[in-house]
Parts: C-alpha cells; structure tokens; sequence
C-alpha cells in the first residue's frame, strides 16, 4: 500500500453464464447490498462500543455506504469503493477487516475470529447477515469476495459452500456467551502509550499506517493531523527496514493485545549506534508499560538519549564496557561492578543523571547528582582512576 492518495477497492465477482460479458443483472445487485449492510452493523458496533453513552451519528450509515467504481468485462467483475472516503474512516477499515475475516473463516473452515465489539445480540445480527450472502445464487453460479486486495485469494460461495458456511456461522456454542459488563466483555482498552518499529505503508488518503515491531507482530493505525504525513513518509519502508520509529497517541488493545493507534500524534526517529550498548538501547525503546510483570513504566526517549550520550563517552574513552539495564521508574542504570567496588549512573525519566560509587572496604560510597551527560561521565572518569 502506498501513499499516492488512490483508495483500496473491494473486488467482488460474480460468475456463471447470467453474468457473462461482464452483465450485472439487477436482481444479483442485493447481494453487493447484502455486504454493504454487513460492513455497517460491524462499523456501529465498533462506533458504539467506543462511544457507549452517544447515539449513533445521523450520517453513520450513509458515509458507509457502497458505490459501483467499475465492473469490467468477462463475468461480472465488480470493483466497489466507499462513497466517502474521510467521514468515520477508521470504522470503515475495521469493519470491512471483521467481514473478511469471518467470511474466510466460515467458508474455509478455520476458527471463527472473535469481535469483541460484537454483543449477543449484535453477534447473531452480523452472523445472520453473513449468511444470507449468495442467497439470490443458482446452479452453477458463484460470488467471489476478495478480502484486503483484489488480487488476494477469494473466498468462493456456491450453493453448496453457503450450505457449510451457514452451519459453521450458527453453531449452539457460539452464542453462549457469559453475561458480563461491556467494558470487561469488550476487552477494549485505550492508553496514552508509545511503540516503536518500522513503518511500512502509509495511506493518505485514509490516514491510515502499517507498523511492524522488532518481534514481526504487526499492528496499524491513524493519524488526523496532515503535519505528520511528511513524518511518515520520511520514514516508510515496504519491506521494514526503514530507520526505527517511535510512534506516540492514543494507543488501543484488545484482550491484552496490540490493536492500533487511534489517532497517532506524534512520530519520531529512534536512533541507535551500532554498537552492542546501542541493540540493548533498541530493545529497551520497545518495552511497554509493565514490562517487568508489574507497574514499571516505558522507558523514556529522554533516557535512551543521556544513556547514549554516556555510552559514547565511555567508549570514546576506552572505559570497560558497563553492563546497561532499564529501570522500572522509566529509565536506564549503566553500572559496572567488580572485585575493585561498583560504579553506576542512573538517567531518569526526565535526562537526570544520579551517579554512585562504592569502593571495596569503603564503608560508605559517593553520591552525585548531574544533569548532562557530560558531567555524569567525568564522574565516571574520574571514579576509574
């Protein structure tokens, strides 16, 4: 996916002899209806389960609605856009994902996602409407729906694979669902929070972006403000290797995992030496909150800047290498101990630097306090001499 502002078409194809030479009869027109309606039941669950308190905007459906973008010649060979293309369209992409989901599953057999922003009611309303899809089909006809790109694999319905699909869609177990609180059974959580990876497709025209972290997990997000489209395209790189980006905003989960950012505010380069100091200083920039198990907290860009600074400075120097660690309060202990005592520095959150030296068979050690790197190494320096 680029950025040259060009939308995403949904390709959807009709085949057997009635739709020949690329003719689209108008009684087969309720099946692309059908799938516009299934885009909008899932788009209002996601709207209303972000919104729980606020009814549905007036133009909620309208700006989900589906238009005809070409039909090219051989069976009838539909090209489908979305009307409008900026109103609501984080719940545009969201939804038709959910549909093409549940539809591949149900027709191949695999297990059925879950949607959390589906209640019971809602779950049966969606799964009724995916399997009325091909209802209006014949003998020898087929729809083809081809979930993300028009390329892609298609998922084929026939008479006899709507038979299977709608017996996987209504199974019993399916619906027993536990009664519980929408916001435990949605698994929806929304926190100010940092990621850091790789970008590797933007789309401007939806405000859309692809991020790939260091452990291949993928997740994506949306941005509203126009200023940082330069920002991504500075650093968008298909194949993710493209420089290490700190991407910061409302970031969302779902049962605990990565979801997507909704909106992103703010981009920036997250840089590195190569260095062994400077891979562990990369892999402290991807922790999340809590990532000893407890509270701790993200380590901040401001604490991998001092600690590189220091790091560069000792090395410069030809100081042994310190061991470098994070620290549940946001930031980073560079520390070497041995036979001879311990030395460390401390970068805070906020760049401060605390640095501590015991000697051995010292009974108390020294304390200091700095707020350049600078300083903070000649303490160092002058604590190995």
């Amino acid at each position: 996916m680029g950025d040259d502002g060009a939308s995403e078409l949904k390709r959807v194809r009709l085949r057997g002899a009635r739709f020949e030479g690329g003719r689209l009869p108008i009684a087969s027109l309720v099946e692309l209806q059908k799938y516009q309606e299934i885009i909008q039941i899932a788009a209002a669950a996601e709207w209303r389960q972000e919104h729980p308190d606020e009814d549905l905007p007036a133009d909620f459906a309208e700006s989900l609605a589906l238009t005809i973008e070409r039909i090219e010649e051989g069976s009838a060979d539909v090209f489908l856009a979305y009307e409008q293309q900026q109103a609501y369209v984080a719940y545009q992409d969201e939804a038709q994902e959910a549909a093409d989901s549940f539809l591949v599953a149900a027709y191949s057999g695999s297990p059925l996602p879950s949607l959390s922003a589906l209640d019971r009611d809602g779950d049966e309303i969606f799964r009724n409407a995916l399997s009325l899809l091909g209802s209006s089909l014949e003998a020898e006809q087929s729809i083809e729906f081809y979930p993300g790109k028009p390329d892609s694999t298609p998922v084929v319905i026939t008479q006899e694979t709507r038979g299977q699909a709608i017996e996987r869609l209504s199974r019993i177990e399916d619906f027993l669902i536990a009664d519980e609180e929408p916001g435990e059974s949605s698994g929806l959580h929304k926190a100010q929070e940092s990621v850091v990876g790789h970008v590797t497709a933007i789309d401007a025209a939806r405000k859309r972006f692809d991020l790939v972290l260091d452990d291949g997990s993928r997740l994506h997000g949306f941005y509203k403000s126009d200023l940082l489209l330069e920002d991504f395209r500075a650093v968008v790189h298909e194949a993710a290797k493209g420089p290490l980006t700190r991407i910061q905003g409302d970031l969302q989960t779902r049962n605990g995992e990565l979801w997507r950012f909704w909106p992103a505010t703010s981009i920036e380069r997250v840089q590195f030496d190569e260095a062994p100091w400077g891979q562990r200083l990369a892999e402290f920039a991807g922790l999340r909150p809590g990532w000893d198990g407890s509270d701790a907290a993200q380590i901040s860009s401001v604490a991998l800047d001092g600690a590189q600074a220091l790091l560069r400075q000792v090395e410069s120097a030809g100081i042994a290498r310190p061991g470098v660690f994070p620290t549940e309060d946001g930031g980073i202990l560079v520390e070497w101990v041995s036979a001879d005592g311990v030395l460390s520095v401390e970068v805070d959150a906020e760049g401060a630097f605390e640095m501590f030296t015991l000697r051995s068979g010292e009974q108390g050690g020294k304390h200091a306090a700095a707020t350049s790197a600078i300083d903070a190494f000649r303490f160092v320096e002058g604590a190995q001499s």
